[in-house]
């Protein structure tokens, strides 16, 4: 899975669980972005009404050139999310998988396999909490900021805490440029 953000994909790549989090608006778009930028690949959507828009994931796969399929499968009761998880067998997005606020322990147990999850800030924590810090080889907080967003990089196998900075312009585009530098041909 991947973001198509370079300085980004080259720190999560060979990390099989990862777990993004912050407010859920921020979240929210970085994970259609992932969705865009990992197909082909399978989502699990853990919530009763939501505002995943899959015209903003098509927007991402316009710009990122990406036409492949996107397989989405909702669970709407707590009982369905660790069947959901485990009725794929290949790389996963969950994207709210505490969205209920209950069965955390069995959630958690179904994300042990490559995924990548997308979820809220409870008090400055991921809302699996406990349960899921443990289980998660990369946790990455994402917080929108004047210019874009900042992804700080809270826990991972071989890197320090890093704050790693991405231009709206960067979020879309998947690059960041020179700014005045490239626009004045230098």
């Amino acid at each position: 899975m991947r973001l198509e953000i370079e300085n980004i994909d080259s720190i999560l790549s060979s990390n099989e669980r990862v777990e993004f989090y912050g407010g859920w608006d921020d979240v929210l778009f970085l994970a259609h972005r992932a969705v865009a930028a990992s197909a082909p690949v399978n989502v699990v959507l853990v919530q009763e009404f939501g505002k995943f828009d899959p015209f903003l994931v098509k927007k991402f796969q316009r710009l990122l050139g990406n036409t492949s399929e996107v397989f989405i499968r909702r669970a709407f009761k707590a009982e369905d999310v660790k069947p959901t998880i485990e009725s794929f067998d290949k790389e996963l997005i969950v994207i709210d998988p505490y969205f209920h606020g209950k069965k955390y322990t069995e959630i958690t147990s179904s994300l042990r396999r490559e995924v990548w999850v997308f979820t809220r800030e409870v008090r400055g924590l991921p809302q699996g909490g406990a349960f899921n810090h443990h289980s998660m080889h990369v946790i990455v907080k994402v917080k929108r900021s004047k210019w874009g967003f900042r992804f700080y990089l809270i826990k991972h196998p071989t890197m320090p805490y890093m704050e790693i900075p991405v231009s709206i312009e960067g979020m879309y585009k998947g690059e960041e440029s020179n700014g005045l530098l490239a626009w004045a041909g230098l």
